[in-house]
């Protein structure tokens, strides 16, 4: 089926576009792309990126704005690179990129510098400490740059290349309806149904983020877990019976199982990174460790925020679908523990399924599907938090670490997380399927 898809492709991108051939810069495509650890530049700017999530605000988890850099940083590069495709034809609505640049004197490096920098500028507009941040690491960037070699003009072309296509990304970006994933909302009332929690009680966040543009075409299709387990306030019932699992699980205060919860609470308070910038974190600490060229790291960094984005649309479709209550809400309600208190918030949005159970094993489904499920790693994200760092044996080991520390958090039942751990897995074995991102076809193969 890729195969074909590739061929429809080809044939599509011979009649758009730029129609002059693009110069042969295969010598500079394996010095400037393939160089091992040329995902430094990469790994530099994500760094800056998490250092904005820990300083603003944004009712939501940074993938979708993840997800949109990844592909301008993508598309601004893998021109350069005879091995990789554009993605444009492939995702959801992106049909077109900016005529490729026709200068034979030209610095792929800056094109990637200049992409992140624009959609920076973009999802930070409000905020002038992390633009002041963004003009900085961009100038930096470019000196760096010129001190290795490459001329002023090579790097001033890559560099307007690089804002052509971050603009084409941005335009695109506003017409996913995410505008509207926010609009005023009327719970449904009745047994079993979600209720606004403690402490503060608010509203339920992105009600309609289900109904966003995803990137991939039918990536959630098919997808949506089964109903959860029937509400019932019957103490021999499967659902009381569930909750208490919580309940008795919260009361354990077991060292190991709270420092889980802690570990990856990600509450977008401007103390965590969030979901997003948590496996942002992580994906820092893979490029390093595998000394990732600047091709290598774009690829995964898009393919990972993508499916991320994906899966959290799917999961808050099926949230909102079902509108299941809280633990918290449950118990103290139902089981007449009034004064109880889950270990770690819970977030503004129904409970079925897990969102950090979806999101986490798609992102765990979808790096074991680009580099293989065999490569072990320290996550070390919240060292600044003084917690220790979390040793994992393959992707999938995380990603069920994170989906569980909501149970241990209090915050979500046993089955919820179970759910999610399906559904995100499935969400990203559709991507797997649907996104070509080499001519040799081997996504799915576990090599770099």
């Amino acid at each position: 089926m890729k195969t074909l898809f590739f061929v429809i492709l080809v044939i599509a991108g011979s009649t758009s576009g730029s129609t002059m051939p693009f110069p042969d810069r295969t010598a500079g495509s394996e010095t400037g792309l393939k160089s091992p650890g040329g995902s430094k530049i990469l790994t530099d700017w994500m760094n800056v990126h998490l250092t904005a999530i820990r300083n603003s605000k944004i009712p939501s988890h940074h993938t979708r704005q993840l997800a949109y850099m990844g592909v301008a940083l993508y598309e601004s590069v893998v021109a350069g690179d005879p091995d990789y495709q554009s993605l444009a034809g492939q995702l959801n609505g992106y049909n077109t990129s900016p005529e490729l640049p026709r200068e034979t004197d030209f610095c792929w490096q800056a094109s990637a510098n200049a992409a992140l920098a624009e959609t920076f500028r973009y999802f930070y507009a409000d905020n002038a400490v992390t633009l002041q941040r963004v003009d900085s690491m961009e100038q930096t960037c470019r000196r760096q740059l010129i001190n290795k070699g490459f001329s002023m003009k090579a790097v001033s072309a890559g560099a307007q290349y690089g804002l052509l296509v971050a603009r084409a990304v941005i335009d695109w970006s506003k017409t996913d309806g995410d505008d509207k994933s926010g609009a005023p909302y009327v719970l449904p009332k009745g047994p079993g149904l979600y209720e606004p929690t403690p402490p503060a009680f608010i509203s339920p966040i992105l009600p309609f983020l289900g109904n966003c543009r995803t990137f991939v075409r039918g990536s959630i299709d098919n997808t949506s877990p089964p109903p959860p387990v029937s509400f019932s306030g019957d103490q021999q019932s499967p659902f009381y019976k569930m909750v208490d699992e919580v309940y008795r699980t919260s009361l354990q205060n077991d060292p190991e199982k709270v420092a889980t919860a802690l570990f990856w609470d990600d509450f977008p308070d401007r103390r965590t990174l969030t979901g997003g910038g948590h496996w942002e974190s992580i994906l820092i600490t893979i490029m390093g460790q595998l000394n990732m060229s600047l091709i290598e790291g774009a690829r995964v960094y898009a393919g990972l925020f993508i499916t991320m984005q994906d899966a959290a649309i799917g999961c808050f479709k099926a949230k909102y679908s079902y509108n299941l209550l809280r633990p918290v809400t449950y118990i103290q309600k139902y089981m007449h523990k009034s004064d109880w208190k889950s270990l770690i918030v819970t977030p503004p949005h129904p409970e079925y399924p897990a969102a950090h159970a979806v999101v986490s094993m798609s992102a765990a489904t979808i790096l074991a599907h680009i580099l293989g499920n065999e490569v072990a790693f320290t996550d070390n994200t919240y060292a600044y938090r003084q917690y220790p760092a979390h040793r994992f044996n393959n992707f999938t080991e995380a990603g069920r670490e994170a989906g569980m520390s909501r149970f241990y958090g209090g915050i979500h039942y046993l089955p919820s997380i179970e759910a999610g751990f399906t559904q995100g897995e499935m969400i990203a074995n559709n991507i797997d399927k649907g996104l070509v991102f080499t001519k040799d076809d081997n996504m799915s193969s576990g090599k770099r």
